[in-house]
């Protein structure tokens, strides 16, 4: 004889941890959502809509730097990605100021011994005048 097909219950549920399939929710995509800060492993996510964008932008900071940003909910790993990027734009723009700085002594410094050499010049014309 075949067994009688019964409705799950509440003692008899097998669908553990979910919504019923009869349940109303509303929806409004206007509504503010909440865009506190999250911590995701030692950093601090930040979500936050910006006008005219119809996703959220994520916000990763450490100790109150901003390391990164990005569309998507980031995880532990995109966090440590971001961080690793911005210590290489870091690295790269400490690199190019040494060498403008570097080279902006060396100018300066040939500079100097120009001026030097007219000056001394001059001042060999200036007696020879006098």
């Amino acid at each position: 004889m075949p067994k009688p097909f019964t409705l799950p219950g509440p003692d008899r549920d097998v669908r553990n941890h979910t919504l019923s399939l009869m349940t109303f929710a509303t929806y409004d995509p206007i509504q503010q959502r909440p865009t506190g800060p999250t911590n995701v492993g030692k950093y601090v996510v930040r979500g936050a809509r910006r006008p005219g964008m119809p996703l959220p932008i994520y916000t990763i900071s450490l100790n109150g730097e901003i390391v990164g940003t990005q569309v998507s909910q980031p995880s532990k790993s995109d966090c440590d990605a971001a961080l690793k990027r911005h210590r290489a734009l870091n690295a790269v723009h400490a690199a190019k100021q040494a060498a403008i700085k570097s080279k902006a002594a060396a100018s300066d410094a040939k500079a100097r011994a120009t001026r030097a050499k007219r000056k001394a010049a001059n001042s060999g014309t200036a007696q020879e005048a006098a």
